[in-house]
């Protein structure tokens, strides 16, 4: 059972005392993890009814890897390979140059490394550049990740509506910035889930529940980041065609009142995710939403060229936005189904 491909054996259910039960381990498992009588064995369930177990050694192992800079084409392949290891769970990541110094190294990184939740430069060897993990798994929910990825992206509506009304640029920056902290969020999320497939323990710190679960809390964030770069795109939109806009009070009213439709929505969305509420989601995948702008502009009257080209890209990102809300929709009912419940339940 050391290496190759995985064995099956077979143990006969012992009972011991009058309150337990035990099975023999095989006998290679044991000794290639270095066990000895008296030692400690976790054991934990697993979400599909299984045991794990789990040597003390296994928890506390700790992964790296070394990166050659020296054979890296530039210093942007250098940044995503380092993000790479990041996402797929390295707790130590040393960088080696004969070119140049850990120092020099770390000015060059240190813009990448920011936007690494948990990690941090270290000059633990004088002659390379060590990245390090100092993230605490216990400290994070799979949820609560989520909940923040979703306050982070209600903000970046927020602020496409002040822009809107108000017309100050520097809103501008601060949606990239928003941005930028759910891009983080979702590099910090991807590594926990990698982390719990490698290590399945930490499904207890993390506190997923089923398959369904695990499969929402992936598809989630890689949908609200989807939102905010759609939101971002809009921002920018408005801001290019500003002057115009801000003419036209009919465009611009109807533009607003498109914007607040898609924050409902957005909301009611979100709330069904969170809230598993059924009815909910069951309306937002009924309804049938068409934006159809260039009609009502033409209906209005307006024939503006700019306004147009406008208006027909707000209404692809408007069909873009409300599509991933029916994905999230329907990752609700799905948690709902499996849920239990009058409407539903949930046989063995």
């Amino acid at each position: 059972m050391g290496g190759g491909s995985p064995e099956r054996v077979f143990r006969r259910l012992q009972v011991v005392g009058k309150a337990s039960y035990s099975i023999s381990l095989p006998k290679q498992w044991v000794l290639s993890r270095g066990l000895k009588p008296g030692d400690f064995i976790e054991v934990s369930e697993t979400l599909d009814g299984s045991l794990r177990l789990s040597p003390p050694e296994a928890r506390l192992r700790r992964s790296s890897c070394r990166i050659n800079a020296d054979l890296c084409k530039d210093v942007d392949q250098l940044g995503r390979l380092l993000a790479a290891g990041y996402r797929i769970g390295y707790d130590f990541i040393s960088v080696i140059s004969s070119k140049a110094s850990p120092s020099e190294l770390a000015r060059t990184l240190e813009k990448t490394v920011s936007g690494l939740p948990g990690f941090e430069l270290s000059y633990e060897k004088p002659s390379e550049l060590v990245v390090r993990n100092v993230l605490d798994y216990s400290r994070f929910s799979i949820d609560d990740l989520v909940k923040r990825c979703y306050l982070i992206a209600s903000e970046i509506f927020n602020n496409l509506t002040h822009f809107l009304e108000r017309g100050r640029y520097d809103l501008i920056r601060y949606v990239e910035t928003l941005r930028d902290r759910l891009s983080e969020l979702c590099q910090l999320h991807t590594r926990l889930m990698i982390a719990y497939l490698r290590r399945r323990e930490l499904g207890r710190h993390l506190k997923l529940r089923s398959p369904a679960h695990i499969y929402s809390s992936i598809a989630i964030p890689i949908l609200i980041k989807g939102l905010a770069d759609s939101l971002l795109s809009l921002v920018r939109i408005v801001a290019r065609f500003r002057r115009k806009l801000w003419a036209s009070p009919q465009t611009y009213e109807l533009v607003r009142k498109v914007l607040e439709r898609l924050s409902e929505r957005f909301d009611k969305a979100f709330n069904a995710y969170l809230s598993l509420d059924f009815d909910q989601a069951n309306r937002m995948l009924g309804e049938q939403v068409s934006w159809r702008l260039e009609e009502e502009l033409a209906r209005m009257g307006i024939k503006d060229k700019a306004l147009v080209e406008f208006l027909s890209r707000l209404d692809m990102l408007c069909d873009q936005i409300h599509s991933i809300l029916r994905e999230i929709s329907q990752l609700a009912l799905d948690l709902f189904v499996e849920s239990s419940s009058p409407v539903c339940v949930v046989g063995e």
